[in-house]
C-alpha cells in the first residue's frame, strides 16, 4: 500500500500587488481535480496543504503545469512534507 504524505505547497508571487491573481477556491478545485486529497488553502496567500501518495518532484511539476494551463501564467511552487517543515521550524534540519 503506497504511503500517504502530507504536503505543504507555497506558491511564489501570486496575489501580490494585483498580479498573478488566483482565487483560493479555484486553486483548491484545480488541485482536487488533479486527484489530491484533503486540499485546504490558507486565506488568499497561495499556501496549500494536501495529502498525496505521489512524490514531491512529480507533484511540483504537475501543479506548475496545471496552474499555467488554467490561469495562463507560470508560478514557482515550493513543496515540502509536513515533517520537513517541522524540522525547519524546530531548527533541526533544513532542505535547500
Amino acid at each position: 500500500m503506497p504511503k500517504i504524505t502530507i504536503y505543504i505547497a507555497l506558491l511564489r508571487g501570486i496575489n501580490v500587488g494585483g498580479h498573478k491573481l488566483i482565487r483560493m477556491q479555484e486553486l483548491k478545485s484545480l488541485l482536487t481535480n488533479m486527484g489530491l486529497d484533503k486540499v485546504k488553502t490558507y486565506i488568499q496567500s497561495g499556501n496549500v496543504i494536501f495529502e498525496s501518495e505521489r512524490n514531491a518532484q512529480q507533484l511540483e511539476e504537475q501543479m506548475e503545469q496545471e496552474i499555467r494551463r488554467a490561469f495562463g501564467f507560470s508560478v514557482i511552487i515550493i513543496l515540502r512534507t509536513a515533517s520537513e517543515l517541522e524540522q525547519i521550524i524546530s531548527g533541526s534540519g533544513a532542505k535547500n
